[in-house]
């Protein structure tokens, strides 16, 4: 019983620690990029103007979603009016990918892909009060409903968005994303994955080492001291060991005495 509860202890605690380290890894998030967050910290306010503040955003989320930006000379997709009153100069607008009655000119997402339409922020908050920011929103979500794509907007960590647009972004199947990071953010993802990766393998150690001990001991065959070999057992004295000597000697003395005997009388009788 101690054994089971000590393997499923480390089957529990290998996946936590697996776990733990996918999510320190910051790959597996539901957006585009497939990050929590960027994977650079982009000018702030204050840092830059506000034109460089927002380049540096569209950089970053160019490399994390590792796409051109839409302003490079070679991509320049447009959402264009439907009505065809009005065409985008090609310095503007290579081709026009969407259409919709609601825009006057065109309007050029920051990214366009095959299968969404991106849109980064680089704000201190994106309020639903400012009219030209509204409408560019909702010509970007009317155009991703038309072609059947989600539409990402990406802002900072700490960026107050207005309901609204969450609203009108979720309604095309994808998200607003807090995402560039700004400075002392922690993640609260990463901060708890690294105490459960610290604790989980911390266990690991331990029980790993509980295990070993375990298998030693399995192994480590007790063999019991062999019993002393019987001795000779010592020759008991012999009370008439010395008497039967005393006597055999004295029969040997009669028997030569006797001998030296029948001699002389055999030289007696010859003389």
């Amino acid at each position: 019983m101690l054994l089971r509860l000590r393997r499923v202890l480390m089957a529990l605690s290998l996946v936590a620690l697996v776990s733990s380290i996918v999510l320190l890894l910051n790959f597996t998030a539901p957006n585009p990029t497939g990050r929590r967050y960027s994977s650079a910290m982009p000018l702030v306010t204050g840092q830059a103007s506000n034109r460089d503040i927002g380049l540096s955003g569209e950089r970053i989320l160019a490399a994390d979603l590792r796409l051109p930006r839409n302003e490079d000379p070679d991509q320049l997709q447009c959402i264009c009016n439907s009505s065809g009153s009005y065409k985008p100069p090609v310095s503007e607008c290579r081709v026009c990918y969407a259409y919709t009655q609601t825009i006057a000119n065109y309007r050029r997402p920051d990214f366009v892909a095959p299968g969404f339409i991106a849109e980064a922020k680089n704000r201190q908050d994106f309020p639903y009060s400012e009219r030209d920011q509204v409408e560019q929103i909702s010509d970007y979500a009317l155009a991703a409903k038309a072609l059947g794509i989600p539409l990402w907007l990406y802002v900072r960590v700490n960026t107050e968005v207005a309901p609204e647009f969450y609203r009108l972004v979720r309604e095309t199947g994808g998200d607003v994303v807090a995402y560039f990071t700004v400075p002392g953010y922690v993640d609260p993802v990463d901060y708890a994955a690294q105490r459960s990766a610290l604790v989980s393998g911390l266990a690991l150690v331990v029980l790993g080492l509980w295990e070993f001990a375990g298998r030693r001991a399995r192994r480590t065959v007790t063999i019991p001291a062999a019993p002393p070999k019987p001795g000779k057992l010592p020759r008991s004295p012999n009370p008439f060991g010395k008497a039967d000597a005393a006597e055999d000697f004295m029969r040997r003395g009669k028997d030569r005495a006797r001998g030296i005997i029948d001699r002389e009388d055999s030289r007696s009788e010859m003389d």
